[in-house]
């Protein structure tokens, strides 16, 4: 869909380095645009990250002035680099969101790749705004003729500052911007049906602006009611409770702009989108219920992830708008929707779309309280401050600065009295795969209970809260201790499945005033004001954004964080500035991959690793600090004609061309398979078992593999992604990289070699591990020092499997 054309349209292209160090650089941003009524081209550069911060705010600032004197003029760009980047930027740089927020809401942006890919089938071997400049300009005669000779310009003017090659990369940038204009002349000539044209976003107005004001008056506010924080606290604290202030908001985003993008859409593009339901026509009139219509609807063949209790929201509009999906019956392919009377009828036809993010309101004001008590210095922030400023845990008998449990100290015994002993502080208790952190934290919640105290326990789904609560009952039972226990969930199929756990779904139940240890996530614990328990224990708190535990931090005196920041991390949508992005964990063990013993207590000993698997994950993950017990050591796994099958190995498996399926990478996980099938095992109790095919996971880093592995597998083989199998374990696991080489990489050498990544799957096996790859992708070239480091695991696997 094209707007109509308007005298302050603006033609927009960016050039980025992707070698810049720490995630590249988004060096020049330029428009072509009519100016005083002559053609004109404006830029705007950045060197370093300062330039770049302002060179965000300096184009926000422009573009929304801009829109402000043309209210019916659009922003065009080619693909979604340029979106993409500025939400990034905005987000990373803490500065223009509002502005960026209001563009997208009127929908100033017009990307005009979705125009050509849902309007024309073109002669051209591609889609590239340079194949179908042949329709509409004459050849390019620049210096720098392509987007990736522009990053290898601005690489040797890094290296030598000619301003000469700044030159040829703005002219081929402006030549960019003015190929964007006459694409838009000539799709509104020749592609664009006759008839009015659409009516795009939200109406700017008076309104919109002083929104966006009232948005960066409230940041301006808060930066100067932190000034006394930062002089006590440090200017990190500051600056990391200012950026912490906007964590959701964030967090949410991604969401709103994948709805604003579909709502850009033609709805025929949404046929095949799984987030969707597209096509939905009347059967009926609409049916009127109290206060609110009711209506069902017919859709054409297609699947999707929507299900009913969901509410997704509607197209067309020109803001979300979400309505309830009452029935769904995709053999009959209807729906029966509802929408309050408020809102007015419902249409005849309609697409559907993702829901909204969840309402994160009452999570944002605890946060917002939390920062009050930290600016007032009240006391009761004590443990969050601890936590921010990182500081000595406060444990009675145990100095600052001196290992929290003494060396030569039965660990769990002085993990348990460490955490009765806190003094309004935080402690974390890290746990490699396979060192008991659920055993050691139902003990230390018993052991309180046992003296009184009331615990809060939260994590990042209702299910590992449910697991936690499960160990506390038992652990209760076996000591013969009286635990009443609760856990608040929305819906009883996510508690836990033990019978001395109640289940309640009211926030106010009094089951949960009476209990000893409650269980909930934050969104239940930010509505407390005051401590109402002594302790609050956050489980896998290395997935638990430290914006959440501030939101939570109310509710305790004191906060244990158990998890493992070397497992998988958090799931993040959005880009978050500084620190603020980051899990509880990951941020009070900082630089280091395992936790100081005068900062918490590191679990060393794990159950599960045979010592050969242990040797490599101590080595390359946990700063050599691991180690296994003797049962676990014990373990073995010999096939028939006696081969020693124990171990981590790299496996080659040759290949070119491969990026997120690999047929050959398939072949070799069958035939490593294969060759275990049939074998002894003797497991850490000294019973043998003869290896099937349930006792193999295989696992892949995308989805198109791991429906390639179990097309070609058998159905007892379990195969999945390794976010499917953390807290599972198998004697043999296979790991199969997929990708051949460096050039093919998807998502990047962070994703791919993520250390975390490749320790949770490598660590679901307990005696054999493979690791299936190309050889040729450990020549991937990087371009910053943690790229190598990554890149070097899978070296040193290498090295350790050939010793």
């Amino acid at each position: 869909m094209l707007p109509e054309p308007d005298e302050g349209d603006l033609f927009y292209d960016i050039e980025g380095d992707p070698y810049y160090p720490d995630g590249g650089l988004e060096y020049l941003h330029g428009i072509w645009m009519l100016k005083d009524g002559d053609w004109d081209f404006v830029d705007f550069w950045a060197h370093d990250r300062t330039e770049e911060a302002k060179l965000t705010h300096d184009l926000l600032d422009f573009l929304s002035s801009h829109m402000r004197a043309h209210p019916r003029a659009h922003i065009y760009h080619y693909a979604n680099y340029e979106i993409a980047a500025l939400r990034r930027l905005t987000s990373q740089h803490r500065t223009g969101e509002a502005a960026m927020d209001q563009l997208q809401r009127e929908r100033r942006f017009v990307d005009l790749f979705r125009v050509v890919a849902g309007g024309l089938i073109a002669s051209e071997k591609g889609y590239s705004i340079k194949d179908l400049e042949a329709f509409y300009m004459a050849k390019r005669d620049d210096q720098v003729a392509t987007a990736g000779a522009s990053v290898v310009a601005y690489e040797e003017w890094r290296r030598t500052r000619r301003q000469e090659i700044l030159d040829e990369i703005r002219d081929y940038n402006r030549t960019d911007c003015i190929s964007t204009k006459l694409l838009r002349d000539w799709l509104v000539s020749e592609v664009r049906p006759a008839g009015p044209y659409p009516v795009f976003g939200d109406t700017p107005g008076p309104k919109a602006d002083e929104k966006v004001q009232a948005e960066e008056d409230e940041d301006e506010a808060l930066r100067e009611r932190l000034v006394p924080v930062g002089e006590k606290l440090g200017e990190n604290v500051a600056t990391l409770l200012f950026d912490l202030s906007r964590f959701h908001q964030r967090e949410d985003k991604p969401a709103y702009w994948a709805i604003f993008d579909r709502l850009a859409q033609d709805s025929e593009d949404l046929l095949d989108d799984l987030e969707c339901l597209q096509g939905l026509e009347a059967t009926g009139a609409a049916i009127k219920d109290k206060r609110s219509f009711q209506r069902e609807y017919r859709f054409p063949e297609q699947e999707t992830k929507l299900r009913v209790g969901k509410t997704p929201c509607v197209k067309p509009a020109t803001m979300p708008e979400g309505i309830n999906l009452v029935a769904l019956d995709e053999e009959a392919r209807t729906v029966v929707l509802r929408r309050s009377t408020a809102k007015g009828p419902l249409p005849d036809r309609l697409d559907l779309l993702p829901p909204r993010p969840i309402d994160n309101r009452i999570v944002r004001k605890a946060m917002a309280s939390t920062t009050e008590r930290i600016i007032a210095a009240d006391p009761r922030a004590s443990a969050i401050v601890d936590l921010l400023t990182k500081a000595h845990p406060r444990i009675d008998c145990v100095e600052p600065g001196v290992a929290i449990v003494a060396e030569g100290r039965e660990l769990v015994e002085g993990a348990v009295e460490a955490i009765g002993a806190m003094r309004d502080t935080v402690l974390a208790i890290q746990g490699p795969p396979g060192t008991g952190k659920t055993y050691v934290s139902a003990k230390a919640i018993v052991a309180l209970v046992r003296t009184g105290r009331r615990v809060a326990v939260s994590s990042n789904s209702h299910r590992a809260i449910g697991n936690l609560l499960k160990g506390v009952a038992e652990e209760a039972g076996d000591q013969g201790v009286e635990c009443r226990i609760a856990q608040k969930v929305s819906d009883p199929s996510d508690a836990g499945d033990h019978p001395a756990v109640q289940v309640v779904s009211d926030n106010e139940a009094p089951e949960i005033a009476a209990a000893d240890v409650v269980g909930a996530t934050s969104w239940h614990f930010a509505r407390y004001d005051d401590a109402a328990f002594d302790h609050l224990v956050i489980d896998e708190a290395g997935q638990v954004s430290l914006a959440n535990v501030m939101a939570m931090s109310r509710v305790a005196r004191n906060i244990v964080l158990v998890g493992d920041p070397m497992q998988l991390p958090q799931p993040i949508q959005g880009a978050h500035p500084g620190e603020s992005g980051l899990s509880s964990l990951e941020y009070l063990i900082g630089e280091h991959r395992t936790v100081p013993a005068d900062r918490g207590i590191f679990l060393p000993t794990t159950r599960r690793l045979h010592d050969d698997l242990c040797a490599f994950i101590s080595r390359a993950v946990y700063e050599g600090r691991l180690e296994n017990d003797a049962a676990a050591s014990a373990q073995s796994l010999v096939a028939p004609d006696g081969t020693d099958l124990a171990g981590a190995r790299v496996v080659g498996a040759c290949h070119e061309g491969r990026s997120q399926v690999s047929p050959e990478e398939v072949e070799r996980v069958h035939a490593e398979i294969e060759s275990v099938l049939g074998a002894r095992y003797v497991d850490r109790d000294g019973e043998q078992h003869v290896i099937g095919s349930k006792d193999v996971i295989v696992v892949a880093p995308f989805n198109a593999q791991v429906n390639a592995l179990r097309s070609a597998l058998d159905s007892d083989v379990k195969v999945g992604t390794v976010d499917l199998f953390q807290g599972q374990e198998a004697p043999v696991c296979i790991v199969s990289m997929t990708t051949s080489d460096g050039e093919e990489i998807p998502r990047g050498v962070e994703f791919l070699f993520s250390l975390n990544r490749i320790n949770v799957a490598v660590s679901r096996a307990k005696v054999a591990a493979r690791v299936i790859m190309s050889p040729s992708l450990l020549d991937t070239p990087v371009s910053t020092v943690e790229q190598m480091k990554l890149v070097n695991t899978l070296c040193l696997l290498e090295e350790h499997g050939e010793r």
